[in-house]
Formats: structure tokens, sequence, C-alpha cells
């Protein structure tokens, strides 16, 4: 009898308000994996770009004759609204803000910047379909 009204009562108090609570979840990126383009740098210097995408990274990787760069981009935030991703690469504390677009199954769209800090990559606005500054914004395929 004593546990019953024990069970009871902890029923009772307890409140199911939960208005308070804050989703503290981070929003999900929908479009890993592994996304790839060419592209020529003059007349036969045939360059590949990948980038490698995953939930808490980017992995950066250019090939070509004329330069080569591998880098991981670590995610310091990300926003879904406008795919918004802000990171920065650990070996040389360097950070880019990539916005990614035109997502479907086969095909997306980014534009990468460098950035000061998280702060101007969670302010810098989306780049416009026509901005051609830092290579502009490129289509990959799905690998």
């Amino acid at each position: 009898m004593y546990i019953l009204f024990f069970i009871t009562s902890l029923l009772f108090s307890c409140s199911d308000d939960d208005s308070q609570v804050i989703d503290m979840q981070e929003d999900v990126i929908e479009f890993t994996g592994t996304w790839q383009r060419q592209f020529e740098a003059g007349p036969g210097n045939l360059h590949y770009v990948t980038y490698k995408v995953y939930q808490d990274s980017i992995r950066y990787t250019l090939e070509g004759a004329i330069g080569s760069a591998n880098c991981n981009i670590e995610k310091d935030h990300f926003a879904k609204t406008d795919n918004r991703f802000v990171g920065h690469n650990s070996e040389n504390d360097i950070y880019y803000v990539l916005f990614i677009k035109d997502i479907s199954e086969s095909n997306i769209t980014i534009y990468k910047k460098e950035v000061s800090d998280v702060e101007e990559g969670q302010t810098t606005a989306v780049p416009t379909a026509d901005d051609t500054d830092n290579h502009g914004w490129n289509t990959y395929t799905k690998n």
C-alpha cells in the first residue's frame, strides 16, 4: 500500500510541462558523401576537386598539374536554413564558410570562402548566383 502511494505521489508531483526544454541538437547535414568535379586550369591542365562531407567535417582535396591541396575542415557550425557550413582547419587555424545549394541525389553546388573566424562565417551573406569571387559557385557530382 505504501509503495502504491509513493508511486502515485511521484506521478502527480512531476510536471509534464516541457515548454522550458531547449533543443540542443544541431541540424543534420543531409548531403553527406563524396562530391567531385574536374576543370582545366589552362590547356591540358586537368584538375580534380573533391569534397568528402561528413557530419563533423569536410575533407577538401585538389589534385592537378598546377597545384594540390588536402585539408580537413572541422565543423564549428552548420545551419540547415541556408546550408551554411562554418569550420576550420586545425592545422593552420584557417576558417571557411561553405554554402551548399541545388542539392539532389547526384549533384550539389558549393561556394567556399575563407573567413577570419566562426562569427564572420555565421554572418556572411549568401553569395549571389553570379558571384565569381573565390572561384564562384561550382557544381559537383556524387561519386
